[in-house]
């Protein structure tokens, strides 16, 4: 019982601060490529990440408290199969940020999704219509939608990313696209 409050506590404090070097790392190790112009990690994947070692946590302490409530009421505890479930489902919940990213390379545009282990991709060649999503409030540009006859793949956009930054802007005229804005409130 003592290892469980401990490892509990463990994942609490290192969900602040685990999340960004595990990205990193993983994402780099699995998906790296010197084919690739720029590599986008989203956000949503640290937040995951980070969201999934609570999880796990809090499933811990529930696993712990219960199971003293039921010793303490002298009752046999009945809950393993349902904090392992959850404990399955929060394994999963931990993995599927590692899956989540985007990047440019010379064939095109490539997402994956933070639902899905698959990956989507666009040829350049292929792209029919590209978008971008623009704060009404200061015109900064939140992502931009490439899309084609059959899908379309949205890439967050951040200013500070260089790399992407300057892809989207030599594939724009390059293949000399139009580029529609789509304003959003903030």
């Amino acid at each position: 019982m003592p290892y469980i409050s401990t490892t509990g506590l463990i994942l609490i404090i290192c969900s602040v601060i685990l999340p960004v070097p595990v990205i990193m790392l993983v994402q780099d190790l699995l998906f790296f490529s010197y084919d690739q112009t720029s590599f986008i990690r989203p956000q949503e994947a640290y937040l995951g990440f980070g969201g999934a070692m609570l999880l796990i946590a809090l499933i811990l302490f529930s696993f712990l408290f219960t199971k003293m409530y039921y010793d303490k009421k002298d009752k046999e505890y009945h809950l393993t199969v349902v904090h392992l479930v959850l404990f399955v489902v929060s394994i999963v919940l931990l993995i599927l940020p590692i899956y989540h990213y985007h990047y440019f390379d010379d064939q095109g545009v490539h997402s994956n999704t933070y639902w899905t282990f698959s990956e989507e991709s666009i040829a350049w060649e292929d792209i029919t219509e590209v978008s971008r999503e623009v704060n009404e409030e200061d015109y900064a540009v939140l992502s931009y939608t490439f899309s084609s006859d059959e899908q379309s793949i949205t890439v967050p956009f951040d200013y500070s990313d260089n790399d992407t930054n300057r892809t989207i802007n030599y594939a724009v005229e390059a293949l000399d696209w139009d580029v529609e804005d789509v304003f959003v409130e903030s």
